[in-house]
């Protein structure tokens, strides 16, 4: 069982002594958080009853409702920003619920006593495409053994809602279709009247969807009537001199227009909306006066009522997984649904069956969901009410250098920073190590590692990124000190980049053969294809590993400053590639491709988000790195996964928008892909990359080349067989107009 930790032992030997676990409310010693209820919707047979490839039998799905409750007063709450303010129950309690999925064996003496939290992002749950494999859970197919699922190594899965923005789904659909949402509470003063505040919306047309022109508010006007008080501008971009080739320092000062002609709405669901009418110009590049279009960069300041008390979301994540671990029963008395794992072979030496289910708990997390992980750690949530550790290990999942917008007030959990949209968004300031330490930038001292490391409660972490956290999410940050320095990253911590991926990676390559975006599209270019999700599956067994036999995970593989591998974002070395021909759709076509030759990263500056508006102080920059390129535009560190080691294209975690789109400004979360001539013959005299002919004798070679190396990846612990497997199976499906040799 895992121990209480420092400082916790005696909390928890009072709280065993209470006669029951429902009476703790009416004790003195009362409990700072604890599920009242879990309230199960459908338990049933998973996949329709079919047994999973590789599985020892059949699972099944249970649905369920947790209906918690936080003491505002307890020192494991006090961060809450807003609970204080939140209304309580007869007992003095703040009351809460969210959705609640679980994924376990039929007969949990065939299972693992190995708990997956997968937090889901916007409601959704990610990592059950890239972990778990097969249909809907209740009647969908079961895994086929296409990837290397979890279920064949008998873990539990657990999923719950943490997003104060996602509404509750709360019945059995939440096994197929349901989105894994919340209900919590409204913050209000102590007389019943709305808590009000200032609120920042920002709204870009082609990044929110929906109506081009009206923008949803998160909390409503404090005052539906004043339209003189809050304030509309449209801008093009963040920089303060707006070109393509990115002048000046990224500030909230970048030049922008009023917006005058604008109105509050009504939505169906009772929200509000800003219903508006664009400007007849904006500021665009070098000092000129242009349209507005799909891209252009929206900020409405407002006075906001009602804040949702939003980090409810790391307690209620706490609390859960704390009562699937440790607890028997609710405060009910309904019995713990993973209490069968105690029949479970034990997977660490100190495993104590009879007193827990769980011997290892792993929070994993993906993008807005790696975010929420590197957040919870920070801010001290890893601890139970009890003292107890609640996750012994975590893989965030492309998080980049950024925590979250949620713990505190009018928050707005959706919201991710990049070098276009949501660029000035709390989340992303000091710190964005692991490690404790001194900011040489704001001369503050902390770490994610800060909290944990103070109760003896920190899990042991792997974190994974792409090419695209590294341009626009300064994931640099996590291993350099904001000053031109590497860091040594703590013994618990391992860290890995994937290159050439964009935002969670792409499908893998198989024809290589990609369509030049027609005019009118977001991005000027294809999207990266690189994959990255058989590296996370590669690792997830490996962290397990690590935490229940102290088992070596593979040695963390990223671009450092010392190397020479991490450089400025305009010396990474990529080729001039303003001048090339491509092949183009599914015939190949040869067509003219001009690349943009610019640096597209996230930059970022000290910045004071205490009002609504932020305070940027552009004299304090962050030093950020990007890694070097080979001279395909290709980069040399990482794990190269084998489309980087065999490639037949250049890939990017950075991607320009195209005309109609903000031009020029950086494409969303997305990379590319500029595909290598076939031919010397199709090469364009500007292009300085070999073509597909002098790289290949035929596809026979290529095969051989990527099933190399994928096997030398799996001989290294960063992929599994099957995935290695599958590397050499996509690449038998190169295009002949490709390689048209055997």
């Amino acid at each position: 069982m895992k121990k209480p930790v420092a400082g916790a032992v005696l909390l928890t030997s009072v709280l065993a002594a209470c006669s029951s676990v429902g009476d703790h409310a009416s004790t003195a010693m009362r409990e700072g958080g604890r599920v009242r209820t879990f309230e199960v919707h459908s338990d049933g047979p998973a996949f329709g009853g079919a047994v999973p490839t590789g599985a020892s039998g059949p699972y099944r799905v249970i649905t369920a409702t947790v209906h918690g409750e936080l003491d505002p007063a307890a020192p494991a709450n006090a961060g809450i920003a807003g609970l204080a303010q939140a209304p309580r129950d007869a007992d003095g309690y703040v009351e809460y619920a969210t959705d609640v999925v679980i994924l376990t064996p039929q007969n949990p003496a065939n299972g693992k006593r190995v708990l997956f939290y997968d937090v889901v992002n916007r409601g959704l749950r990610l990592g059950q495409t890239t972990f778990v494999g097969g249909g809907a859970l209740d009647t969908g197919a079961a895994p086929n053994g296409s990837i290397p699922s979890l279920l064949e190594d008998g873990y539990t899965v657990v999923w719950s809602g943490w997003q104060g923005t996602i509404p509750m789904t709360g019945n059995a659909t939440l096994a197929s279709t349901g989105a894994v949402g919340v209900s919590f509470p409204v913050a209000r003063n102590a007389d019943g009247t709305s808590i009000v505040g200032q609120s920042r919306e920002e709204f870009i047309p082609d990044y929110a969807g929906g109506v081009p022109t009206s923008i949803p508010l998160t909390y409503p006007p404090a005052k539906p009537s004043d339209v003189s008080t809050p304030t509309l501008t449209a801008r093009q971009s963040w920089a303060t001199q707006t070109a393509q080739g990115r002048a000046g320092d990224a500030t909230y000062d970048a030049p922008s227009v009023p917006v005058s002609n604008w109105h509050y709405t009504r939505a169906a669901n009772g929200g509000y909306a800003v219903d508006f009418t664009p400007p007849a110009s904006v500021p665009g590049p070098r000092g000129t006066n242009v349209a507005p279009d799909a891209g252009t960069i929206y900020s409405f300041v407002y006075e906001a009522a009602d804040p949702t008390v939003n980090g409810i979301g790391f307690a209620a994540v706490r609390d859960l997984v704390a009562f699937l671990r440790y607890r028997p029963s609710d405060a009910t008395g309904h019995a713990n649904p993973l209490n069968g794992l105690k029949q479970a072979a034990c997977v660490t030496a100190t495993c104590t069956p009879e007193a827990t289910n769980i011997d290892v708990a792993i929070g994993e997390g993906i993008s807005q969901s790696g975010r929420f992980l590197r957040d919870f750690l920070y801010q001290g949530f890893n601890t139970d009410v009890d003292g107890h550790v609640v996750f012994d290990a975590m893989l965030p999942i492309v998080p980049g250098a950024r925590r979250t917008w949620i713990n505190s007030m009018f928050s707005q959990p959706g919201r991710w920073s990049k070098e276009h949209e949501d660029h000035f968004m709390p989340g992303f300031q000091f710190p964005f190590a692991y490690n404790v330490m001194t900011d040489p930038v704001t001369g503050k001292t902390d770490g994610l590692l800060a909290r944990c490391s103070a109760n003896a409660s920190c899990p042991k972490i792997m974190q994974i990124d792409g090419a695209f956290e590294w341009w626009g999410a300064a994931a640099s940050l996590v291993t350099t000190d904001g000053a031109g320095h590497d860091l040594t990253l703590p013994p618990n911590v391992r860290y890995y980049l994937v290159p050439g991926t964009q935002h969670t990676g792409g499908p893998g390559v198989t024809t290589g053969l990609y369509d030049i975006p027609a005019p009118g599209s977001l991005c000027a270019l294809p999207r990266s294809t690189v994959a990255e999700e058989p590296v996370d599956r590669a690792l997830v067994r490996a962290l397990e590993r690590w935490v229940a036999q102290d088992e070596t995970p593979p040695p963390s593989r990223y671009p450092t400053i010392a190397s020479g591998e991490a450089v400025a974002p305009n010396a990474t070395g990529f080729p001039d590639l303003t001048r090339v021909v491509v092949p183009n759709g599914p015939n190949a076509a040869p067509t003219s491709l001009s690349v943009p030759s610019r640096d597209i990263h996230n930059p970022l500056f000290v910045t004071d988000y205490s009002t609504a508006i932020p305070r940027v102080n552009t004299s304090k920059p962050y030093a950020i790195f990007e890694s070097r390129v080979d001279r395909d535009g290709n980069e040399t560190s990482g794990v190269r996964v084998p489309d980087l080691v065999a490639p037949i294209a250049t890939y990017t975690g950075w991607s320009p928008r195209g005309a109609g789109h903000a031009e020029g400004e950086s494409c969303s979360m997305f990379g590319s892909v500029i595909a290598f001539a076939p031919s010397d013959g199709a090469r364009a005299p500007g292009d300085p990359r070999a073509s597909l002919a002098d790289r290949y004798t035929g596809r026979a070679d290529y095969v051989a080349k990527v099933t190399a190396a994928a096997n030398a990846l799996a001989a290294q612990g960063y992929l599994l067989p099957v995935d290695a497997a599958a590397y050499a199976s996509r690449a038998r499906q190169v295009s002949p107009l490709l390689i048209p040799n055997p």
